[in-house]
């Protein structure tokens, strides 16, 4: 059975934790009359119990406890002493036995019961061989990070690759520490493993918090309101791509453009409505949703008026405007210059393709 909670301290406290008193459990707040507990160095499950117990408390906490889901594991009860005392019963009564006529010492050699480092026929624990990478939370490799194990204090330190190589006994403990990095420990099995590690960095902000500790439970993830990045391609109605075409979020200013290649990214929420536009075609209105985040929009070419303009009720005709329209052959010549575009269009895509292809198949 596990139980969880989150930390999170609302308001931080400002004092100098130097100059308070010391108590038992921490310091002693004269400004706010409060004993603050020093919770920096608990494990996640005594932040559990002393959390749990006192919901109302000041403590001194590191950054890194804050605001994530910690839990309490509750372990079997059956530890240690009843199988202590199931020993000493045997051991009495060898005790009472009689001793032997002619007072001699018994010299039996001694056979392992099994307990700690003597739990194999040789009398020592398992040798494992243990290797991994440590990695700062960007999944950089850190060089020079100590790792030493808590019995036999066999210790080593990582190369410039971040790799490690250590000898110990089976269910040891390993320490990885880093000046600037949170120190991490982990359990070690009873077989040669690789145990990859990630330490997190607390050079770039205080890893301190003092102030009152507001304690919530572990509440299910909410995904309404998320957002999302929209991605696709605009292309015209014969399938090529429109670079430059404008994509607005309705009703804000924000927006991007497409690529040489047509395609376009942008942040968006389920429910909010994309507009496609591109000059001499058609817009578009599509609403994104929460199914999926690519869309592909083919934009049409608009229709278009050739005459006279109209501006307040006044009228006039530019000869020089209308002057081309009068060749009964421009309407031709003007759709073989579209097509000539288009050409040249997909030519410079082919061109494009064609040198990726090449870079690919040199590398």
């Amino acid at each position: 059975m596990k139980k969880s909670i989150t930390i999170r301290i609302p308001e931080p406290c400002h004092e100098d934790w130097a100059k308070m008193t010391a108590t038992e459990k921490g310091k002693f707040c004269s400004v706010c009359t409060k004993e603050v507990i020093d919770l920096t160095s608990k494990t996640d499950e005594e932040l559990v119990r002393i959390l749990t117990k006192s919901k109302n408390a000041c403590g001194r906490i590191k950054k890194s406890q804050l605001n994530r889901e910690v839990k309490l594991e509750r372990k079997s009860g059956k530890g240690f002493a009843p199988i202590a005392a199931s020993m000493l019963l045997p051991l009495a009564l060898f005790s009472n036995n009689p001793k032997p006529e002619n007072n001699t010492i018994s010299r039996k050699p001694m056979v392992s019961m099994g307990i700690g480092r003597f739990s194999t026929l040789d009398n020592s624990r398992l040798q494992v061989f243990t290797q991994g990478i440590v990695k700062d939370e960007n999944g950089n490799p850190l060089k020079n990070v100590k790792v030493i194990s808590n019995e036999t204090e066999a210790q080593t330190w990582t190369n410039k690759k971040g790799e490690y190589e250590i000898y110990t006994l089976d269910k040891e403990w390993l320490t990885f520490s880093k000046e600037n990095f949170e120190t991490q420990k982990i359990q070690l099995n009873h077989k040669s493993e690789i145990r990859n590690i990630y330490l997190m960095s607390n050079s770039q902000s205080p890893p301190i918090l003092l102030g009152k500790i507001a304690v919530a439970p572990q509440k299910e993830e909410v995904i309404d309101g998320y957002s999302v990045n929209t991605k696709g391609t605009v292309t015209d109605d014969t399938g090529l791509p429109l670079p430059g075409a404008n994509i607005m979020i309705k009703g804000t200013s924000i927006g991007t453009q497409t690529d040489f290649d047509g395609e376009y990214e942008i942040e968006t929420k389920p429910g909010d409505v994309l507009v496609f536009s591109y000059v001499g075609f058609d817009s578009k209105e599509i609403t994104v949703s929460n199914v999926t985040n690519i869309i592909d929009v083919s934009l049409d070419k608009g229709d278009f008026l050739l005459g006279e303009v109209v501006v307040g009720g006044i009228s006039w005709i530019s000869s020089e405007d209308v002057e081309p329209y009068k060749n009964p052959d421009w309407y031709e010549k003007a759709k073989k210059a579209y097509r000539n575009t288009l050409k040249f269009r997909k030519l410079k895509i082919a061109k494009k393709r064609a040198l990726r292809k090449a870079k690919r198949g040199n590398e």
